[in-house]
C-alpha cells in the first residue's frame, strides 16, 4: 500500500451569469487580467460563504446561551 499523498481531484466548474457594476469588473480585470476574474470571484464567494456559516453558528449559540455579557467581552477585547 502506498503512503504517498494523492492530490485532490479538481472540482468541475459551473457557469453562472451575474450582473456586476462595470467599474467593479474593470478594476478587478485591471489587477488580474481577464483570466483571473473567475478566481477572484470564487475566492470572494468562498469567503462570503464562510462568514455566512459563522454568523449561523453565532446566532445558534446566542439562541441557546444568550448574548455574550460584558464581563466576558472585556478580557477577550483586551487580548485582541
Amino acid at each position: 500500500m502506498s503512503t504517498q499523498a494523492v492530490p485532490p481531484i479538481p472540482e468541475r466548474a459551473g457557469k453562472r451569469s451575474v450582473s456586476l457594476p462595470q467599474s467593479l469588473v474593470k478594476e478587478v480585470e485591471d489587477r488580474t487580467g481577464k483570466t483571473g476574474f473567475s478566481a477572484v470571484a470564487s475566492e470572494a464567494l468562498e469567503q462570503w460563504l464562510a462568514m455566512a456559516k459563522l454568523r449561523e453558528v453565532i446566532e445558534a449559540d446566542e439562541r441557546e446561551f444568550g448574548p455574550v455579557g460584558d464581563e466576558a467581552l472585556r478580557p477577550a477585547e483586551a487580548e485582541w
